[in-house]
């Protein structure tokens, strides 16, 4: 009993002497840190679960290509599964325009757009607006067209959980499939690359690791990546965290060191400037985006003529994050752009 009282009072005398005008906002300010604190790890630690939203909307994995079918007019769609680099089971999503696949035996050339998707949602939402412009693009063109989709690892139909080390895989993988099923004849075989938002890093980097196999002398038969399209772009997700919380006391900005998902555009891009058969670049810009600041896209063109680059930039009037390519002026001018190398 004499040591319980003791040993209480000793406890209680630490803060005896300290006056209340000093305790109060210390144990405030301790609060404060301890709740940036965990902030911050919970932060680190769900990283991927906040930069990769294969989930969102609810269902959108469970979702079929057939959903959206009414949405086609004349372009016809299928599923398929490859393998990533590790094994791990990928979903392909292939268009085809109707009047493209009834006259391929006549086309001069084989053009295939390989599409990289944004961060949230799956492909079957994204058919409607992928089929506006893929059917635009092939319209009273001479050449056979199709438009590959990948959903990443985690995404859709696909196994496993997103990541960057894996999406990397997955993309290699993905484009080399592509180059394998449908660039046979090497002479009329024509590559286009197209990404939106955090899939527009994801575009650069593919571009960035095919074009650099195929400077390899011991590498054969690579063809060229004759366009990039980088649509809502940003310069890597370092860059963003730094533009969206400029101010020091907000702990985003700080935890860079920590990423383990980057998408860093611009080293993709200065990779890309190395090869010497260099593609030309479309960005197109959302005016109204409301996620990625415009700033993003002034570093990135600048970027692109500092490398001399031949880049192209059309900023899509109205549109949100989102609705760059889904408007009509930006389906326009990717359609256009895809089918004869300039913009309206």
């Amino acid at each position: 009993m004499l040591d319980t009282a003791y040993s209480s009072d000793k406890r209680r005398s630490i803060f005896a002497g300290v006056s209340p005008f000093i305790l109060v906002p210390g144990v405030f300010v301790g609060l404060l840190i301890g709740h940036w604190l965990h902030k911050c790890l919970l932060m680190v630690l769900f990283q991927n679960k906040i930069i990769y939203m294969p989930s969102l909307p609810p269902g959108s994995r469970r979702e079929k290509l057939e959903d959206y079918s009414k949405t086609w007019a004349g372009v016809s769609w299928e599923e398929r599964q490859i393998r990533s680099l590790d094994g791990t089971k990928l979903a392909v999503a292939i268009a085809r325009p109707g009047e493209s696949s009834a006259a391929a035996q006549f086309k001069r050339k084989q053009i295939v757009v390989l599409y990289f998707q944004g961060n949230g949602a799956s492909i079957p939402p994204r058919t409607p607006m992928l089929s506006n412009i893929i059917r635009a693009a092939a319209k009273d063109s001479p050449h056979d067209w199709t438009l590959l989709a990948l959903s990443y690892r985690g995404y859709w139909t696909s196994s496993g959980r997103a990541h960057q080390r894996g999406i990397e895989k997955d993309v290699q993988a993905f484009v080399a499939w592509a180059v394998q099923t449908y660039g046979q004849d090497l002479e009329n075989f024509e590559l286009i690359l197209w990404g939106q938002s955090i899939g527009a890093g994801v575009a650069a980097y593919a571009a960035s690791k095919h074009l650099e196999s195929a400077e390899d002398p011991n590498v054969v038969d690579k063809p060229a990546i004759s366009r990039l399209i980088l649509e809502t772009p940003f310069v890597s997700i370092k860059s963003m965290l730094a533009a969206i919380y400029p101010d020091w006391w907000v702990p985003y900005k700080h935890l860079w060191p920590f990423l383990r998902s980057w998408w860093d555009s611009e080293d993709a891009l200065r990779n890309v400037a190395q090869s010497h058969q260099l593609p030309k670049v479309l960005m197109v810009v959302a005016s109204g985006d409301e996620i990625v600041p415009r700033v993003q896209a002034d570093q990135l063109e600048t970027l692109c003529k500092d490398l001399h680059l031949d880049v192209t930039r059309k900023d899509v009037l109205g549109a949100l994050h989102t609705q760059a390519s889904t408007l009509e002026q930006g389906k326009r001018v990717i359609a256009t752009w895809m089918r004869d190398g300039e913009v309206p």
